[in-house]
């Protein structure tokens, strides 16, 4: 199981349920390259950390690509066929 690490600016680190307060953590995105308020680790003991806009960018973007990798092999529209 991996563990997660979460910095959250001014408050501290929890990593795997494990709070380590800490006024002087900065939370940074490596992604974006901000400050930012939370980060979440990307990879475990890797140091990179990514924020909630630029992860919630990425879960769209999966969903998106298998919505539309799924209609792709169907070959149908999804809102049914056009007549006229």
């Amino acid at each position: 199981m991996s563990s997660i690490e979460v910095h959250v600016t001014g408050g501290g680190v929890i990593r795997s349920g494990e709070l380590r307060a800490d006024a002087d953590v900065r939370a940074r995105c490596s992604l974006c390259s901000r400050d930012v308020e939370a980060s979440a680790s990307i990879a475990a003991n890797s140091g990179e950390h990514a924020c909630a806009a630029c992860l919630r960018e990425r879960l769209d973007a999966l969903s998106v690509a298998r919505f539309r990798l799924r209609e792709s092999r169907s070959g149908a529209l999804p809102w049914g066929k056009v007549t006229g």
